[in-house]
């Protein structure tokens, strides 16, 4: 086993910012009364933010971490997922078997940065581990896990682990940033409206499911398909803000195909 399996026993040191400005109900909840005339973005904002029960991860602190050889940014490396008032992101679920994980990262290809997402099970085993070069300019990233990896269990959660490489010699001034996934199963009743929906009508479905995952990449697509926009491009810009990019507004993104195997180092495509 590598060192980073032992993550959940150390402090990790994550990088996530913790601006949140929310004018909604501190409080979440499963039940949609009340919540479809929300806009969006008020909807994803209602079902993901502010104050949640349970499904917190245990054990993870937020902190600053040590940039040792990492260039100095206005703004740190981010995970797009919903965290509690101390930085802690939740336990976020998904009905996919290899889903997307977003980012956002601050440096530019200049910096020639690797990288290196990590997916941990339950028992602390590496379930798929890999380095690639950080090939694109600053600024949102998703990264989508090739099909090698085995599918995600019904009712596991995972840990992932998510670093910029600062100095390869001394890995303990990676800026690092982590979260969970639990992937659950999809009703007939969810697949029964996915199937009839418009792309803004299935994220508010998934968001009224509580799978952040699907959510958050269905709420980017529909941007992507509809610049002209300008409601859902500041709804996106607005999303943005709420999970901590405080000063550059990304509004377009990159995807990484992860590679197969960590021995392999990918540009991106």
């Amino acid at each position: 086993m590598r060192q980073i399996k032992f993550i959940p026993r150390v402090a990790i040191l994550c990088l996530v910012a913790v601006t949140m400005s929310i004018s909604l109900p501190l409080f979440v909840t499963h039940n949609v009364i009340g919540a479809e005339e929300l806009s969006l973005i008020e909807k994803v904002k209602y079902f993901f933010l502010g104050k949640r029960p349970s499904k917190v991860a245990t054990g993870r602190q937020r902190g600053g971490a040590r940039r040792d050889r990492c260039p100095n940014v206005p703004d740190s490396l981010t995970a797009l997922v919903p965290f509690d008032v101390d930085g802690v992101p939740f336990v976020e679920q998904t009905i996919s078997d290899r889903p997307t994980f977003w980012f956002y990262i601050p440096y530019l290809p200049v910096s020639r940065r690797n990288a290196e997402f990590v997916l941990i099970d339950e028992n602390e085993d590496d379930v798929y581990s890999a380095t690639f070069s950080l090939s694109q300019k600053e600024g949102i990233a998703s990264l989508q896990l090739p099909l090698t990896v085995p599918p995600l269990k019904q009712g596991k959660k995972y840990q992932w682990v998510f670093s910029v490489i600062c100095n390869p010699l001394n890995r303990s001034g990676d800026a690092t940033v982590n979260g969970w996934v639990e992937r659950v199963p999809e009703s007939s009743n969810l697949n029964s409206r996915l199937k009839v929906a418009t792309t803004r009508e299935q994220v508010s479905i998934y968001a009224e499911a509580g799978l952040w995952y699907e959510t958050l990449a269905t709420f980017a697509t529909l941007w992507k398909n509809n610049p002209q926009d300008k409601y859902l491009t500041k709804d996106w810009v607005s999303l943005q803000q709420t999970l901590g990019i405080t000063r550059l507004y990304s509004k377009e993104w990159t995807l990484y195909f992860l590679p197969e195997s960590a021995k392999n180092v990918q540009q991106n495509h």
